[in-house]
Formats: C-alpha cells, sequence, structure tokens
C-alpha cells in the first residue's frame, strides 16, 4: 500500500518537466488538492514551482530520505527549497540574481541570497547528479563562489533592484554552497559546503560557524 509521501514524491516526478497528471486517481487528487494544484479537463492537473516546493518540504518532514526527494526536483526546484529554508529561518530571499559581462567587467550569477539583519548568506545551489571527482569540484566552485560574494559587496546596488526594502548601512556577507553530494558540513578555503539535508541545523546554528567562515563586508547607501 502506498503511503502519503510515496504519492507525492509520484507526483514530484511526473510533474518534474511540467508534465501533467493525467486521469489521477482519488487519492492522488486529494494531494493535488491540499497543494493548490490547478485542474485543466483536457489537459490534467499541474503544480506551479512554489506548490512543488511545499510538496517536497512534506515529504521531507515525513522522514523519507532527502536524495530521494532532490531527484524529483529541477534546478529551479532546489534553488526553491534553499530560499523556503532561509525564509523559514527569518530571511528575506531573493533568487536567481544576474548580472550581464560586459568588455570593463565580468558577468555574475548568484543562485539565492538571504538576508536578516546585517548578515547576507550568498548560496550557490549545486544540484549535481555525480558524485565523481567531488572534492575538486567543490573546492573550485567554493573559490568561485567566493569570489561572486566578494563582488557582490562591492556592488550591493545590483540586490536593492530585486530588494528595494534593503535598510541602508554595512553588511557582512557570507558565501555557502549547498550540494547533496556530501554528507557532513565541510569548509573549502573558509567556504562552507552544507549538505541539503543539513542546511536547516547549518541556518540555525549559523553564530557556531560563523567565526571560521570567510566573508566580506558591504554597503548600502542610503
Amino acid at each position: 500500500m502506498q503511503t502519503v509521501a510515496d504519492i507525492m514524491l509520484r507526483i514530484l516526478g511526473q510533474t518534474k518537466n511540467g508534465t501533467k497528471i493525467l486521469d489521477p486517481d482519488e487519492s492522488t487528487r486529494v494531494i493535488l488538492r491540499q497543494f493548490d494544484a490547478t485542474c485543466d479537463l483536457v489537459n490534467g492537473w499541474t503544480l506551479d514551482r512554489d506548490a512543488r516546493i511545499r510538496m517536497a518540504i512534506a515529504v521531507v518532514s515525513r522522514g523519507v530520505d532527502i536524495e530521494r526527494v532532490v531527484d524529483a526536483l529541477t534546478w529551479k526546484d532546489f534553488e526553491g527549497l534553499v530560499a523556503a529554508i532561509l525564509e523559514e529561518n527569518g530571511f528575506i530571499c531573493v533568487q536567481s540574481l544576474r548580472r550581464r559581462g560586459d568588455m570593463g567587467e565580468r558577468g555574475m550569477e548568484i543562485d539565492v541570497i538571504g538576508v536578516r539583519d546585517r548578515r547576507m548568506i550568498v548560496v550557490d545551489a549545486k544540484m549535481w547528479a555525480s558524485r565523481m571527482g567531488k572534492t575538486s569540484a567543490l573546492r573550485q566552485a567554493a573559490e568561485r563562489q567566493a569570489e561572486r560574494t566578494r563582488q557582490l559587496a562591492d556592488n550591493l546596488s545590483l540586490l536593492m533592484r530585486k530588494m528595494p526594502t534593503l535598510r541602508p548601512g554595512s553588511y557582512t556577507l557570507y558565501p555557502v554552497l549547498v550540494t547533496w553530494l556530501v554528507e557532513n558540513v565541510v569548509l573549502h578555503s573558509g567556504v562552507p559546503v552544507v549538505p541539503i539535508f543539513k542546511f536547516n541545523s547549518f541556518v540555525m546554528d549559523f553564530p557556531i560557524y560563523e567565526d571560521q567562515l570567510v566573508s566580506y563586508r558591504g554597503h548600502v547607501m542610503s
């Protein structure tokens, strides 16, 4: 007999690539309604991304191994899951901050930025599918994320365009990698690499880690 978590995982898998669910059974329809899925009598049922993220969190809360959940997510869902965890801990979040490069300046892409008080957690969400060569790859990714965070600290006006309520003053920015390839929180040159299933506890215990982490100071003008 399928559990509620099993049904949710199946729904996430079926809607991963935008595929609609045609003619679901009654137990599936009950769950779809709980997550505000929309129904088109011709094309079937579908979930928007916010609903998928809420469903993913619900599955994890039922004790399902997070690797099974992540496997049913897209990279945008994964970013959304990271942002949802930050928001649950009182952070205001921006996703997908992009700056195009030009002749004088390199482009920059940051997946998730969480702001709480005078701290910013600047996240690169790595939804890598392979564990091959992960140590060297994560080290390089950590170094790149540190550089992106430094660039952002030097130009917080970029963030103000997407977060106009950002208060004037100084902020401390911390680069972070979130992935599901590692089992424990590890540091590469002061940049924490955090498994997604431990990201919530990492955020809750952030003051414990803070003195060990590389950080950058940025300023928002009034």
